[in-house]
């Protein structure tokens, strides 16, 4: 009888039922340590890769600029080179430049307006230095196109660049 009095004692019971639970407890935290270091580590290889897709997304972006600066400074030296033959042409005078003006008539009664369909213009010869300032003034307005031009294509190239990551 005594054997069945203490398998009636519930602490023995109790006991069991508490290293069950402090059991079951211990193995859940182990699992929630598990997948919290799996977690962590699919965020590092997250960001290593983001940080990986970054760095080659701005080297493609320095390359892209880089090669739109290159032959934005290409065609303004070409350009440049040009222009400063086409003044010295004026200056020395192997290139003459005109402007068409209105032709000073007498004033006869005569037709005025006949003269204006005739192909024999009357044109005045600019200076040589007149010019040279004409052609300064219309290269520097050509500058500034080319340069806004260049402006526009490096911002295509980094818009392209950055849709074609958002769509990724």
């Amino acid at each position: 009888m005594l054997n069945i009095i203490k398998a009636l004692d519930p602490r023995p019971w109790i006991a069991l039922a508490v290293a069950a639970a402090v059991l079951f407890c211990v193995v859940k935290y182990k699992d929630a340590i598990h997948q919290v270091d799996k977690l962590t580590a699919q965020i590092a290889k997250d960001k290593a890769e983001a940080s990986a897709t970054a760095r080659e997304n701005e080297k493609l972006m320095s390359r892209s600029l880089a090669a739109i600066a290159t032959t934005h400074q290409k065609e303004m030296q070409d350009e440049k080179d040009r222009r400063d033959k086409f003044i010295s042409d004026v200056r020395t005078g192997a290139v003459r430049l005109s402007i068409p003006v209105k032709a000073c008539t007498a004033r006869t009664g005569t037709n005025t307006a006949a003269g204006f369909g005739n192909s024999d213009q009357a044109r005045a010869e600019l200076t040589p230095e007149a010019g040279a300032a004409l052609a300064a003034i219309t290269a520097d307005g050509d500058d500034a196109i080319r340069q806004l031009n260049a402006c526009i294509d490096s911002y295509q190239a980094i818009r392209a660049i950055t849709n074609h990551v958002q769509t990724k």
